[in-house]
């Protein structure tokens, strides 16, 4: 089972780590991780992953937990991927914005 990571820049500060694993040809477990830097501290702001059963978005607020699950069973883990990367790649700034005024809030 090959596995494989990189890392997709967005900004100065702003990040997505993907890791897979192929299986027969096919995307296996995956996660892509919506990063952000933030006082020299990396910080997972958004999640896709094949969790234990199916794909779904997990979107984690600046305490570190999830305020949120989006499920995306309806896709094949391969398709799941590709969603994550590019909604991440469209989207990043949103989520980050959520994120800091979540951050506001809680002051």
């Amino acid at each position: 089972m090959p596995e494989r990571s990189f890392i997709i820049k967005l900004s100065a500060t702003a990040f997505i780590f993907v890791y897979f694993v192929t299986e027969r040809g096919n995307v296996g477990k995956f996660v892509a991780k919506l990063n952000i830097i933030r006082n020299g501290k990396y910080i997972e702001i958004a999640r896709y992953d094949s969790g234990l059963h199916e794909p779904h978005l997990d979107i984690i607020g600046p305490d570190g937990e999830k305020r949120r699950i989006i499920d995306y069973s309806i896709l094949e883990n391969d398709q799941a991927l590709n969603v994550a990367i590019q909604d991440f790649k469209n989207n990043w700034n949103v989520y980050i914005e959520r994120w800091d005024k979540w951050r506001e809030e809680k002051k």
